[in-house]
């Protein structure tokens, strides 16, 4: 494997970035579509910043609890940080 990987830095070759969407769970999709300002703001985020913030939300185990959190983390996605920057 490292040797596969070695051969293909020096033929110049670099693995593809997924294109994918991260998976957002329901409480967030809905708050995206109500209010378009966090939406833009959020879908300036890069990829991993998305990420993040679906993890912090699937973690919940209450659809009050992710609406909550969404909440919290409105001025943070505003701000573009992820879900656990400061």
């Amino acid at each position: 494997m490292l040797d596969e990987g070695r051969a293909n830095a020096a033929a110049g070759r670099v693995a593809p970035k997924p294109t994918d969407a991260p998976d957002l769970p329901e409480a967030l999709t809905d708050a995206l579509d109500a209010d378009p300002e966090l939406a833009g703001a959020f879908a300036a985020l890069t990829p991993g910043r998305q990420r993040s913030y679906g993890i912090a939300l699937s973690s919940a185990k209450t659809r009050a609890t992710q609406e909550a959190r969404i909440t919290r983390f409105r001025d943070r996605i505003l701000a573009g940080k992820g879900a656990t920057e400061r």
